[in-house]
């Protein structure tokens, strides 16, 4: 079964704490960051952020439990929903990358449903392993992950990072509504100049409508579930 929830507003901080329920459903949970909020890798620390500005500009610091690199939330930057597949659903993945791709799959098929303009030519998913460029150890969308989705000028229009327990896999996804370099310019210390990472997430602008999107997301997610999941390849381990 599938359970979707309407948005939720709240600190970025607790909807990263937000506990998981036990259950056989695969979950949507919908967030709308009460405040904007820098989000660190649970392998990143603070000292990568000019703390003083962060105060200054009221951006909540975060870490979360999954990997990658810094990710800025904000009600007018980004959409944000949870994605939680519980390990004995018939949509769990062993495979890491390819659950991953298959959440992508799913972005997909919401964003063609909606037709909207990503420049004339239609948005991909990246599949296969990592990519990794000069700033990708430390913002998110620098780099390439399973899944994620990207406009033809390679700007990132969805992250997705993924989090495992021995009963669920949690996928939170990002879809870029407005990138603004000089934010992390702003907030990270020592970190990179506006031209370095100027085009490496999506701009939708104001034409998006974010209700639709929704609505197209769960549809096509629910559809997905409906046809089955393509299975782990044969040697897939646990």
């Amino acid at each position: 079964m599938l359970r979707i929830e309407r948005p939720v507003a709240a600190s970025a901080a607790d909807f990263h704490a937000r506990e998981v329920p036990d259950g056989d459903d695969v979950r949507v949970w919908w967030f709308e960051p009460i405040s904007p909020a820098l989000i660190l890798g649970s392998t990143q620390s603070e000292d990568l952020l000019n703390l003083d500005r962060c105060r200054q500009r009221d951006v909540e610091v975060v870490k979360r439990r999954s990997g990658g690199g810094l990710v800025f939330v904000s009600s007018r930057h980004t959409l944000w929903v949870d994605v939680i597949v519980p390990r004995n659903h018939p949509a769990w993945r062993v495979d890491v990358g390819r659950a991953s791709e298959w959440i992508g799959e799913v972005w997909l098929a919401a964003l063609t449903r909606l037709s909207f303009d990503f420049g004339g030519r239609p948005p991909s998913i990246h599949r296969g392993a990592q990519e990794t460029t000069t700033w990708s150890k430390l913002i998110c969308f620098a780099g390439r992950g399973p899944g994620e989705i990207f406009d033809h000028r390679g700007r990132k229009v969805v992250g997705i990072s993924q989090r495992r327990t021995r009963s669920w896999a949690r996928f939170q996804c990002a879809l870029s509504l407005r990138w603004e370099p000089s934010v992390f310019v702003d907030l990270i210390s020592g970190g990179p100049e506006v031209a370095d990472i100027e085009h490496m997430g999506f701009d939708a602008g104001a034409d998006l409508d974010v209700e639709r999107l929704r609505d197209s997301f769960s549809e096509a997610l629910e559809h997905a579930l409906s046809m089955g999941v393509p299975s782990d390849p044969p040697d897939g381990d646990s």
